[in-house]
């Protein structure tokens, strides 16, 4: 099952109305715009799209399908016929123990699709990993007491008396057979008293029975949901596994549908092998058109600390220092994890950097504009590549201190965190946010990074000898207003400091000063 990616019409004019929605005093200030909007401003032009299905139904391709926004074209052949179309050799290898497929030398497209086509994705079935840690307990059991139930975090991190996020739909990343996390959200509804979400299941390619993540989609959807209280509908996008294809795929139908406000994935492996297979670039480009229909990606930071997701989640610094994609994408949200201690009733009692918050700069990932007075590393993807810092924000992750979040695992109670815990957490604060400004917040990460930088700007300095100017962050930095400002804590080479950093990001939500705070096209027709 092959994805090709395809690139926009006109990347400099997308780049360019994604500064414009996010630029105050632009005219087009978050005007946000409709997917028919994007395919006729933004999107592959018909034309090239027919040479790329005449390609694939050439060389032998069945089951040719065309995205909706024209991002992607998917399509299924044998081994032999996609050696053939791509110029490439697929050989086999154990990795962690498991025979995987994966292309020996780099695919090739013809020249005619030269421009067109930006990746080629699907020639191979290593899967990213659920950035996970999971402590699950007997149902009354008295270490079950000291965990929060997601509706407690309201406490925590100041969300009472915020609007519920009964007008914004979410939406969560999901794979195999997810008939079992519906039931479980059903039952943790009546149990904790909790209105009843509606759920839509949006198949996306090839589908599978796989259970395995049940206990991370168990504590995605409920956290999801009860944290803002309740929300106007909660989508699932369920693929059948985890490989690079699937993943763009299913986030491109989120974007293509445009039917939630945002959505959370809590998936990730290492940044360089997303760069190297064309992940990165077809992600971002798809992220560019949610960018300018209003809507945010979150996802988790990974479990390792400094170390990118390659490995299984350990809670600690481990393996080789390098970020996780896809929340080091220029236009992802990436919410690392804390180590929060409360009291019963979920007032903070003390919150840390947790040693397994994935966190760093990216060689390869480029920064947003949006960064440059908080990204110490943020000149350097102005000149070359890489650059983006993460995470971007933090909430609770750590599993082993005293409050972890209660979730209903196949109806038993039970503990489950990791960075998997945080970015479900953000999705339900954002949805109250978004609900109390009508949907009109868009794309998180300018509005966040725009509140940091009223407190903290940068510095200009002009370079001669390359004649450019920079800007360089103030450091130590201020809390901005609407964050708690996370000063104490490491996860292996980067520590925590005043200001932004890469293990906590901008710091904690304070949901009720965010909601004061954050501008959208709404309160600036009020204020003027």
């Amino acid at each position: 099952h092959i994805s090709l990616a395809l690139a926009p019409r006109d990347a400099t004019a997308v780049t360019d109305a994604v500064k414009a929605t996010y630029t105050e005093g632009s005219r087009s200030y978050h005007h946000f715009i409709t997917p028919a909007q994007w395919r006729a401003r933004f999107a592959p032009t018909a034309a090239s799209v027919a040479q790329v299905t005449s390609y694939l139904e050439h060389e032998g391709f069945t089951h040719i399908s065309v995205a909706g926004n024209r991002l992607l074209v998917t399509g299924d052949a044998t081994v032999s016929r996609v050696e053939h179309a791509f110029h490439t050799s697929l050989v086999t290898g154990l990795i962690h123990g498991v025979t995987r497929i994966t292309n020996a030398t780099p695919a090739l497209v013809p020249s005619s699709l030269s421009g067109v086509v930006q990746a080629v994705l699907g020639l191979n079935d290593v899967p990213l990993t659920r950035p996970k840690l999971s402590l699950v307990k007997a149902a009354g059991s008295p270490a079950l007491e000291a965990g929060l139930f997601p509706k407690q975090f309201n406490t925590t991190y100041d969300a009472k008396g915020t609007h519920s996020g009964n007008k914004t739909s979410v939406a969560i990343m999901t794979e195999g057979d997810v008939s079992g996390t519906v039931s479980s959200l059903r039952y943790a509804e009546a149990k904790e008293h909790m209105p009843r979400v509606p759920v839509t299941v949006v198949d996306v390619g090839p589908q599978s029975n796989d259970t395995s993540g049940a206990d991370e989609f168990d504590m995605d959807s409920q956290v999801s949901t009860m944290v803002p209280n309740r929300v106007k509908r909660l989508y699932m996008y369920n693929m059948g596994s985890l490989v690079d294809s699937n993943l763009l795929a299913g986030l491109d139908a989120f974007v293509a549908d445009n039917k939630a406000q945002a959505l959370s994935a809590s998936i990730g492996g290492c940044d360089l092998l997303a760069y190297l297979d064309g992940s990165m670039v077809a992600t971002d480009v798809t992220l560019q058109e949610a960018a300018l229909q209003g809507q945010t990606y979150f996802a988790s930071s990974g479990d390792n600390g400094e170390g990118c997701g390659f490995v299984a989640a350990v809670g600690v610094p481990f393996g080789f220092p390098e970020p996780n994609f896809p929340c080091d994408g220029e236009y992802v949200v990436c919410v690392g994890g804390t180590s929060l201690i409360t009291d019963a009733q979920g007032n903070r009692i003390t919150e840390l950097g947790w040693a397994g918050s994935g966190g760093g700069i990216s060689a390869v990932s480029v920064a947003g504009f949006w960064t440059q007075d908080s990204d110490p590393a943020y000149a350097l993807s102005q000149m070359v590549s890489g650059g983006r810092a993460v995470p971007d924000i933090s909430l609770d992750a750590d599993p082993n201190v005293a409050t972890p979040v209660k979730v209903y695992v196949d109806k038993t109670l039970s503990f489950v965190g990791g960075t998997s815990l945080s970015s479900p957490m953000m999705l339900g604060f954002w949805a109250r946010l978004e609900s109390g400004h009508n949907n009109q917040l868009g794309f998180a990460a300018p509005g966040l990074y725009a509140l940091y930088d009223k407190v903290n700007p940068g510095t200009s300095v002009t370079t001669p000898e390359v004649a450019i100017t920079v800007v360089v962050p103030s450091i130590p930095g201020k809390a901005a207003p609407g964050f708690t400002d996370i000063v104490l804590g490491t996860n292996g080479l980067w520590p925590n400091l005043p200001g932004y950093d890469e293990v906590t990001g901008l710091g904690a939500p304070d949901v009720r000063v965010l909601n004061k705070e954050l501008r959208s096209s709404e309160t600036e027709r009020h204020r003027r």
